[in-house]
Protein backbone atom coordinates (compact mmCIF):
# COMPACT_ATOMS: atom_id res chain seq x y z
CA UNK A 1 0.00 0.00 0.00
CA UNK A 2 1.53 3.51 -0.98
CA UNK A 3 1.56 6.38 1.59
CA UNK A 4 0.52 9.56 -0.47
CA UNK A 5 2.75 11.94 0.48
CA UNK A 6 0.81 15.37 1.10
CA UNK A 7 1.50 18.07 -1.29
CA UNK A 8 2.88 21.38 -1.02
CA UNK A 9 1.90 24.39 -3.29
CA UNK A 10 4.71 25.64 -5.02
CA UNK A 11 3.69 29.39 -3.64
CA UNK A 12 3.81 27.88 0.15
CA UNK A 13 7.52 26.18 -0.65
CA UNK A 14 8.45 29.68 -2.00
CA UNK A 15 6.82 31.44 1.48
CA UNK A 16 8.90 28.92 3.87
CA UNK A 17 12.55 29.50 1.54
CA UNK A 18 11.97 33.15 2.61
CA UNK A 19 11.81 32.28 6.01
CA UNK A 20 14.39 29.61 6.12
CA UNK A 21 16.56 32.07 4.20
CA UNK A 22 16.08 34.61 7.14
CA UNK A 23 16.97 31.92 9.44
CA UNK A 24 20.05 31.13 7.97
CA UNK A 25 20.88 34.94 7.59
CA UNK A 26 19.76 35.95 11.10
CA UNK A 27 22.43 32.88 12.29
CA UNK A 28 25.23 34.44 10.63
CA UNK A 29 24.99 37.48 12.05
CA UNK A 30 24.79 36.52 15.30
CA UNK A 31 28.05 35.48 15.37
CA UNK A 32 30.47 37.24 16.94
CA UNK A 33 32.87 37.60 14.04
CA UNK A 34 29.98 39.60 12.32
CA UNK A 35 29.47 42.44 15.06
CA UNK A 36 32.48 44.98 15.47
CA UNK A 37 32.07 45.01 19.24
CA UNK A 38 31.64 41.40 19.37
CA UNK A 39 28.50 40.77 21.07
CA UNK A 40 25.85 40.68 18.79
CA UNK A 41 22.14 41.14 19.81
CA UNK A 42 19.59 38.90 18.40
CA UNK A 43 16.63 41.05 17.74
CA UNK A 44 18.70 43.06 15.55
CA UNK A 45 20.52 39.92 13.70
CA UNK A 46 16.53 38.98 13.18
CA UNK A 47 15.19 42.60 11.93
CA UNK A 48 18.44 43.11 10.10
CA UNK A 49 18.04 39.54 7.95
CA UNK A 50 14.05 40.27 7.28
CA UNK A 51 15.20 43.88 6.06
CA UNK A 52 17.84 42.81 3.86
CA UNK A 53 16.16 39.05 2.46
CA UNK A 54 13.25 40.97 2.24
CA UNK A 55 15.19 43.86 0.13
CA UNK A 56 13.52 47.03 2.68
CA UNK A 57 16.18 48.40 3.66
CA UNK A 58 14.87 48.95 7.49
CA UNK A 59 17.78 49.47 9.95
CA UNK A 60 18.32 49.60 13.64
CA UNK A 61 21.70 50.07 13.39
CA UNK A 62 24.42 51.54 11.15
CA UNK A 63 25.09 48.60 8.79
CA UNK A 64 28.75 49.93 9.15
CA UNK A 65 29.79 50.69 11.99
CA UNK A 66 27.56 47.94 13.71
CA UNK A 67 28.84 45.04 11.23
CA UNK A 68 32.04 43.79 10.24
CA UNK A 69 32.93 43.00 6.87
CA UNK A 70 31.51 39.61 7.22
CA UNK A 71 28.13 40.87 8.63
CA UNK A 72 28.29 43.08 5.66
CA UNK A 73 28.65 40.23 3.04
CA UNK A 74 26.22 38.58 4.75
CA UNK A 75 23.42 40.98 4.54
CA UNK A 76 24.90 41.50 0.67
CA UNK A 77 24.36 38.19 -0.13
CA UNK A 78 20.68 38.36 1.52
CA UNK A 79 19.87 41.30 -0.49
CA UNK A 80 21.01 39.54 -3.67
CA UNK A 81 19.01 36.23 -2.73
CA UNK A 82 15.55 38.68 -1.62
CA UNK A 83 15.98 40.56 -4.99
CA UNK A 84 16.73 37.54 -7.63
CA UNK A 85 15.12 34.38 -5.27
CA UNK A 86 11.42 34.91 -5.25
CA UNK A 87 11.38 34.32 -8.96
CA UNK A 88 14.22 32.35 -9.63
CA UNK A 89 12.46 30.23 -7.02
CA UNK A 90 9.61 30.39 -8.44
CA UNK A 91 10.80 29.15 -12.09
CA UNK A 92 12.80 26.31 -10.64
CA UNK A 93 10.01 25.10 -9.06
CA UNK A 94 8.11 25.16 -11.96
CA UNK A 95 11.03 23.37 -13.93
CA UNK A 96 11.43 20.95 -11.37
CA UNK A 97 7.59 20.16 -10.36
CA UNK A 98 5.53 21.50 -13.21
CA UNK A 99 3.98 18.00 -13.79
CA UNK A 100 2.09 17.91 -10.57
CA UNK A 101 1.20 21.57 -10.33
CA UNK A 102 -2.18 22.76 -10.62
CA UNK A 103 -2.98 25.18 -13.40
CA UNK A 104 -4.92 28.04 -10.84
CA UNK A 105 -0.80 27.28 -9.22
CA UNK A 106 0.70 27.51 -12.52
CA UNK A 107 -1.45 31.16 -13.00
CA UNK A 108 -0.26 32.45 -9.70
CA UNK A 109 3.54 31.76 -10.66
CA UNK A 110 3.09 33.10 -13.75
CA UNK A 111 1.44 36.23 -12.06
CA UNK A 112 3.51 36.29 -9.70
CA UNK A 113 7.06 36.67 -11.67
CA UNK A 114 5.33 39.04 -13.94
CA UNK A 115 3.27 37.32 -17.18
CA UNK A 116 4.92 34.26 -17.94
CA UNK A 117 2.59 32.50 -20.09
CA UNK A 118 4.27 33.95 -23.12
CA UNK A 119 8.37 33.01 -22.12
CA UNK A 120 10.30 30.09 -21.51
CA UNK A 121 11.34 29.84 -17.91
CA UNK A 122 15.09 28.94 -19.31
CA UNK A 123 15.22 31.75 -21.34
CA UNK A 124 13.90 33.95 -18.73
CA UNK A 125 16.34 32.52 -16.28
CA UNK A 126 19.43 33.37 -18.36
CA UNK A 127 17.85 36.66 -18.70
CA UNK A 128 17.70 36.94 -14.87
CA UNK A 129 21.23 36.41 -14.35
CA UNK A 130 22.92 37.78 -17.08
CA UNK A 131 20.38 40.91 -17.06
CA UNK A 132 20.97 40.95 -13.05
CA UNK A 133 24.76 40.66 -12.60
CA UNK A 134 25.73 43.05 -16.08
CA UNK A 135 23.39 46.19 -14.43
CA UNK A 136 24.95 45.42 -10.73
CA UNK A 137 28.58 45.35 -13.03
CA UNK A 138 28.02 48.52 -14.66
CA UNK A 139 26.52 50.27 -11.64
CA UNK A 140 29.58 49.38 -9.63
CA UNK A 141 31.80 50.55 -11.92
CA UNK A 142 29.92 53.92 -12.65
CA UNK A 143 29.66 54.66 -8.79
CA UNK A 144 33.67 53.91 -7.99
CA UNK A 145 34.50 57.41 -10.12
CA UNK A 146 32.68 59.04 -7.22
CA UNK A 147 33.16 56.66 -4.10
CA UNK A 148 37.17 56.04 -4.56
CA UNK A 149 37.66 59.54 -4.24
CA UNK A 150 35.79 59.95 -1.27
CA UNK A 151 36.63 56.50 0.44
CA UNK A 152 39.95 55.15 -0.92
CA UNK A 153 39.86 51.55 -2.09
CA UNK A 154 37.36 51.05 0.54
CA UNK A 155 34.91 52.95 -2.00
CA UNK A 156 35.40 49.61 -4.01
CA UNK A 157 33.41 48.12 -2.11
CA UNK A 158 30.99 50.91 -1.11
CA UNK A 159 30.46 51.09 -5.28
CA UNK A 160 29.78 47.23 -5.15
CA UNK A 161 27.53 46.97 -1.83
CA UNK A 162 25.45 50.24 -3.40
CA UNK A 163 25.13 49.09 -6.87
CA UNK A 164 23.36 45.49 -5.97
CA UNK A 165 21.92 47.15 -3.01
CA UNK A 166 20.03 50.00 -6.19
CA UNK A 167 19.10 47.34 -8.13
CA UNK A 168 17.73 45.15 -5.99
CA UNK A 169 15.88 48.00 -4.79
CA UNK A 170 17.08 47.54 -0.93
CA UNK A 171 18.34 50.56 0.15
CA UNK A 172 21.20 49.46 2.26
CA UNK A 173 24.11 51.93 2.80
CA UNK A 174 27.68 51.48 3.77
CA UNK A 175 27.87 55.31 4.10
CA UNK A 176 27.97 55.33 7.78
CA UNK A 177 32.28 54.57 6.60
CA UNK A 178 31.90 58.53 5.50
CA UNK A 179 29.99 60.03 8.82
CA UNK A 180 26.93 59.84 6.31
CA UNK A 181 23.23 58.95 6.28
CA UNK A 182 22.12 56.96 3.02
CA UNK A 183 23.19 59.10 0.20
CA UNK A 184 22.68 63.01 1.74
CA UNK A 185 26.43 63.32 1.40
CA UNK A 186 25.75 62.88 -2.33
CA UNK A 187 22.82 65.29 -2.68
CA UNK A 188 25.27 67.59 -5.00
CA UNK A 189 26.57 64.38 -7.61
CA UNK A 190 24.55 63.53 -10.03
CA UNK A 191 26.60 60.63 -11.16
CA UNK A 192 25.53 58.69 -8.32
CA UNK A 193 22.21 60.16 -7.92
CA UNK A 194 21.59 59.33 -11.67
CA UNK A 195 23.46 55.54 -11.68
CA UNK A 196 21.20 54.62 -8.35
CA UNK A 197 18.11 55.75 -9.69
CA UNK A 198 18.67 54.09 -13.23
CA UNK A 199 19.28 51.14 -11.17
CA UNK A 200 16.49 51.16 -9.01
CA UNK A 201 14.22 51.70 -12.23
CA UNK A 202 15.53 48.62 -14.10
CA UNK A 203 15.23 46.24 -10.99
CA UNK A 204 11.87 47.55 -10.61
CA UNK A 205 10.56 46.88 -13.78
CA UNK A 206 10.49 43.34 -13.50
CA UNK A 207 12.25 40.46 -15.23
CA UNK A 208 9.97 39.16 -17.85
CA UNK A 209 9.59 43.77 -19.13
CA UNK A 210 13.25 42.70 -20.00
CA UNK A 211 13.08 40.15 -21.90
CA UNK A 212 9.84 41.62 -23.88
CA UNK A 213 11.63 44.75 -24.37
CA UNK A 214 14.78 42.50 -26.04
CA UNK A 215 12.92 39.88 -26.85
CA UNK A 216 10.99 42.12 -29.93
CA UNK A 217 14.17 44.33 -30.29
CA UNK A 218 12.43 47.49 -28.21
CA UNK A 219 9.30 47.70 -31.11
CA UNK A 220 6.44 48.93 -28.42
CA UNK A 221 3.98 47.98 -30.29
CA UNK A 222 4.93 43.86 -30.35
CA UNK A 223 5.45 44.28 -26.70
CA UNK A 224 2.88 42.10 -23.81
CA UNK A 225 -0.34 43.92 -22.16
CA UNK A 226 1.79 43.26 -18.89
CA UNK A 227 4.90 45.04 -20.56
CA UNK A 228 2.95 48.20 -22.06
CA UNK A 229 1.11 48.93 -19.05
CA UNK A 230 3.91 48.78 -16.57
CA UNK A 231 6.44 50.90 -19.25
CA UNK A 232 3.88 53.45 -19.42
CA UNK A 233 2.86 53.23 -15.75
CA UNK A 234 6.47 53.72 -14.49
CA UNK A 235 6.49 56.94 -16.69
CA UNK A 236 3.20 58.36 -15.95
CA UNK A 237 4.29 58.12 -11.64
CA UNK A 238 7.79 59.35 -12.46
CA UNK A 239 7.16 62.35 -14.55
CA UNK A 240 4.30 63.03 -12.19
CA UNK A 241 6.45 62.82 -8.77
CA UNK A 242 9.39 64.57 -10.01
CA UNK A 243 7.18 67.37 -10.99
CA UNK A 244 5.22 67.36 -7.71
CA UNK A 245 7.94 67.50 -5.51
CA UNK A 246 9.87 70.17 -7.33
CA UNK A 247 6.22 72.40 -6.53
CA UNK A 248 6.12 70.64 -2.87
CA UNK A 249 9.90 70.78 -2.21
CA UNK A 250 11.32 73.93 -4.19
CA UNK A 251 11.31 76.06 -1.29
CA UNK A 252 11.69 74.03 1.39
CA UNK A 253 14.87 74.70 3.14
CA UNK A 254 14.72 71.27 5.22
CA UNK A 255 15.13 69.33 2.23
CA UNK A 256 16.03 71.10 -1.21
CA UNK A 257 15.37 74.52 -0.58
CA UNK A 258 19.07 75.77 -0.52
CA UNK A 259 20.24 74.03 -3.15
CA UNK A 260 21.05 75.01 -6.76
CA UNK A 261 18.78 74.82 -9.58
CA UNK A 262 20.26 71.98 -10.76
CA UNK A 263 20.56 70.06 -8.00
CA UNK A 264 17.17 70.74 -6.85
CA UNK A 265 16.01 69.17 -10.39
CA UNK A 266 18.04 66.19 -9.95
CA UNK A 267 17.52 65.42 -6.46
CA UNK A 268 13.34 65.88 -7.02
CA UNK A 269 14.03 63.25 -9.53
CA UNK A 270 15.51 60.77 -7.21
CA UNK A 271 13.06 61.77 -4.47
CA UNK A 272 10.84 60.65 -7.18
CA UNK A 273 12.29 57.16 -7.42
CA UNK A 274 13.60 55.75 -4.51
CA UNK A 275 10.34 55.56 -2.72
CA UNK A 276 9.12 52.67 -5.41
CA UNK A 277 10.69 51.03 -3.57
CA UNK A 278 14.45 51.44 -2.90
CA UNK A 279 14.57 53.47 0.18
CA UNK A 280 17.79 55.53 -0.65
CA UNK A 281 17.71 59.07 0.26
CA UNK A 282 19.39 62.21 -0.74
CA UNK A 283 17.43 64.22 1.36
CA UNK A 284 15.78 64.14 5.49
CA UNK A 285 13.13 62.57 5.34
CA UNK A 286 11.52 63.87 8.28
CA UNK A 287 12.14 67.34 7.06
CA UNK A 288 9.18 66.88 3.82
CA UNK A 289 6.67 69.30 3.44
CA UNK A 290 3.08 68.23 3.97
CA UNK A 291 2.27 67.81 0.56
CA UNK A 292 6.04 65.65 -0.25
CA UNK A 293 5.40 63.68 2.78
CA UNK A 294 1.71 62.86 1.82
CA UNK A 295 3.15 62.16 -1.94
CA UNK A 296 6.10 59.45 -0.87
CA UNK A 297 3.51 57.50 1.14
CA UNK A 298 1.87 57.43 -1.92
CA UNK A 299 4.17 56.06 -4.20
CA UNK A 300 6.19 53.89 -1.53
CA UNK A 301 2.38 52.02 -1.73
CA UNK A 302 2.17 51.93 -4.72
CA UNK A 303 6.20 50.59 -5.75
CA UNK A 304 7.12 48.94 -8.94
CA UNK A 305 6.72 46.56 -11.25
CA UNK A 306 4.91 42.86 -10.94
CA UNK A 307 7.57 40.20 -10.86
CA UNK A 308 10.59 42.75 -9.67
CA UNK A 309 12.59 43.26 -7.04
CA UNK A 310 10.43 46.01 -6.04
CA UNK A 311 7.38 46.10 -3.02
CA UNK A 312 4.37 47.78 -3.08
CA UNK A 313 0.84 46.95 -4.44
CA UNK A 314 2.67 47.14 -7.65
CA UNK A 315 2.22 49.54 -10.69
CA UNK A 316 0.43 46.83 -12.92
CA UNK A 317 -2.43 46.87 -9.92
CA UNK A 318 -2.93 50.37 -10.13
CA UNK A 319 -3.18 50.66 -13.34
CA UNK A 320 -5.76 48.14 -13.89
CA UNK A 321 -7.88 49.99 -10.88
CA UNK A 322 -7.72 53.58 -12.75
CA UNK A 323 -8.57 51.57 -15.72
CA UNK A 324 -11.71 50.28 -13.97
CA UNK A 325 -13.00 53.51 -12.57
CA UNK A 326 -12.63 54.46 -16.02
CA UNK A 327 -14.67 51.86 -17.40
CA UNK A 328 -17.38 52.37 -14.75
CA UNK A 329 -17.91 55.52 -15.24
CA UNK A 330 -18.33 55.38 -18.47
CA UNK A 331 -20.79 52.39 -18.28
CA UNK A 332 -18.33 50.46 -19.88
CA UNK A 333 -18.79 46.45 -19.63
CA UNK A 334 -15.09 45.58 -20.40
CA UNK A 335 -12.02 46.85 -19.26
CA UNK A 336 -9.70 48.01 -22.67
CA UNK A 337 -6.80 49.46 -23.13
CA UNK A 338 -4.17 49.08 -25.76
CA UNK A 339 -6.50 47.47 -28.05
CA UNK A 340 -6.60 44.52 -25.24
CA UNK A 341 -9.35 43.60 -22.73
CA UNK A 342 -8.37 42.75 -19.09
CA UNK A 343 -9.59 39.76 -17.59
CA UNK A 344 -11.89 40.02 -14.69
CA UNK A 345 -9.76 37.99 -12.36
CA UNK A 346 -6.90 40.56 -12.88
CA UNK A 347 -9.92 43.23 -11.76
CA UNK A 348 -10.36 41.20 -8.74
CA UNK A 349 -7.28 40.39 -7.59
CA UNK A 350 -6.16 43.91 -7.98
CA UNK A 351 -9.35 45.04 -5.74
CA UNK A 352 -8.05 42.09 -3.37
CA UNK A 353 -4.22 43.07 -2.86
CA UNK A 354 -5.02 46.46 -2.31
CA UNK A 355 -7.63 45.89 0.64
CA UNK A 356 -5.50 43.43 1.51
CA UNK A 357 -2.68 46.30 1.76
CA UNK A 358 -4.74 48.73 3.43
CA UNK A 359 -6.25 46.72 6.42
CA UNK A 360 -2.63 45.38 7.26
CA UNK A 361 -1.29 48.69 7.03
CA UNK A 362 -3.99 50.29 9.05
CA UNK A 363 -4.00 47.56 11.70
CA UNK A 364 -0.51 47.55 12.20
CA UNK A 365 -0.79 51.63 12.72
CA UNK A 366 -3.27 51.08 15.57
CA UNK A 367 -1.18 48.43 17.04
CA UNK A 368 2.36 49.95 17.12
CA UNK A 369 0.47 53.65 18.01
CA UNK A 370 -1.05 51.30 20.99
CA UNK A 371 2.54 49.76 21.77
CA UNK A 372 4.35 53.00 21.94
CA UNK A 373 1.55 55.03 24.06
CA UNK A 374 3.00 52.97 26.63
CA UNK A 375 6.31 53.60 26.42
CA UNK A 376 5.88 56.96 25.20
CA UNK A 377 7.32 58.76 29.09
CA UNK A 378 10.72 56.65 28.59
CA UNK A 379 10.94 57.08 24.57
CA UNK A 380 14.63 59.37 23.44
CA UNK A 381 12.30 60.87 20.85
CA UNK A 382 9.02 61.71 19.88
CA UNK A 383 7.38 59.16 18.42
CA UNK A 384 3.94 61.13 16.64
CA UNK A 385 1.40 59.49 14.62
CA UNK A 386 2.96 60.61 11.29
CA UNK A 387 5.99 58.92 11.91
CA UNK A 388 4.16 56.20 12.53
CA UNK A 389 2.55 56.14 10.02
CA UNK A 390 5.22 56.50 7.35
CA UNK A 391 7.47 53.40 9.07
CA UNK A 392 4.75 50.96 8.45
CA UNK A 393 3.89 52.21 4.90
CA UNK A 394 7.92 51.77 4.33
CA UNK A 395 7.85 48.52 5.86
CA UNK A 396 4.97 46.46 4.39
CA UNK A 397 5.81 48.18 0.74
CA UNK A 398 9.28 47.04 1.45
CA UNK A 399 10.75 50.32 0.57
CA UNK A 400 12.57 51.24 3.89
CA UNK A 401 12.80 55.15 4.13
CA UNK A 402 12.47 56.45 7.37
CA UNK A 403 12.06 59.24 10.00
CA UNK A 404 14.56 57.72 12.17
CA UNK A 405 12.66 56.25 14.62
CA UNK A 406 13.23 52.54 14.35
CA UNK A 407 15.81 51.98 16.94
CA UNK A 408 13.90 53.86 19.35
CA UNK A 409 10.72 51.88 18.93
CA UNK A 410 9.56 49.15 21.89
CA UNK A 411 10.50 45.61 20.70
CA UNK A 412 6.76 44.51 20.11
CA UNK A 413 6.83 47.16 17.54
CA UNK A 414 9.94 45.89 15.82
CA UNK A 415 8.33 42.48 15.82
CA UNK A 416 5.28 43.86 13.67
CA UNK A 417 7.80 46.04 11.72
CA UNK A 418 9.77 42.26 10.79
CA UNK A 419 6.33 40.90 10.10
CA UNK A 420 5.27 43.71 7.95
CA UNK A 421 8.58 43.69 5.56
CA UNK A 422 8.21 39.17 5.31
CA UNK A 423 4.38 40.02 3.97
CA UNK A 424 5.32 42.50 1.85
CA UNK A 425 7.96 40.70 0.16
CA UNK A 426 6.05 37.82 -0.29
CA UNK A 427 3.39 40.23 -1.48
CA UNK A 428 -0.27 40.21 -0.11
CA UNK A 429 -1.88 38.02 -3.34
CA UNK A 430 0.87 35.55 -2.74
CA UNK A 431 -0.15 35.54 1.36
CA UNK A 432 -3.87 34.79 0.77
CA UNK A 433 -3.05 32.17 -0.95
CA UNK A 434 -0.79 30.26 1.14
CA UNK A 435 -2.88 30.34 3.77
CA UNK A 436 -6.27 29.36 1.28
CA UNK A 437 -7.57 25.83 1.09
CA UNK A 438 -8.53 24.94 -2.70
CA UNK A 439 -11.72 24.81 -2.22
CA UNK A 440 -14.07 23.17 -5.38
CA UNK A 441 -16.74 25.67 -6.87
CA UNK A 442 -20.46 25.09 -6.23
CA UNK A 443 -21.76 23.09 -8.46
CA UNK A 444 -24.70 25.18 -9.12
CA UNK A 445 -24.87 29.08 -10.28
CA UNK A 446 -26.12 31.36 -7.48
CA UNK A 447 -28.44 33.74 -8.72
CA UNK A 448 -27.95 37.40 -8.88
CA UNK A 449 -28.85 40.14 -6.62
CA UNK A 450 -27.63 44.48 -7.32
CA UNK A 451 -27.21 46.17 -3.76
CA UNK A 452 -26.66 49.61 -3.34
CA UNK A 453 -23.27 50.45 -3.47
CA UNK A 454 -21.72 54.19 -2.85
Amino acid sequence: MKIRKPKMRPITLVALSFVLIIGIGTGLLCIPFAVKGGSPDFLTALFTATSATCVTGHSVVDVYEYYTYFGQAVILVLIQIGGLGFITFISLLLLFVKKNVSISDKKLVMQSAGGLQRTGLKPLLKYIFIGTFSFEFAGALLLCISFIPEAGWLGIWLSVFTSISSFCNAGFALTGALDQSSLCGFASDPLVLIVVSLLIITGGLGFFVWYDIVDNKFRFSKFSLHSKITLCTTGILLASGWCLYMLFEWNNVGTIGDMNIADKIINCFFMAVTPRTAGFSSVDMAELSDGGYILTLALMFVGGGSGSTAGGIKITTLAVLMLTMITVSRRGKQVNVFKRSVEPNDVHSAVAIVMTYVMVTMLSIFIICGAESFASSGSVISIDIKSITFEVVSAITATGLSFGITPYLTIFSKIVLIMLMYFGRIGGYAMMLVFSENRRPPAATRITEHIMVG
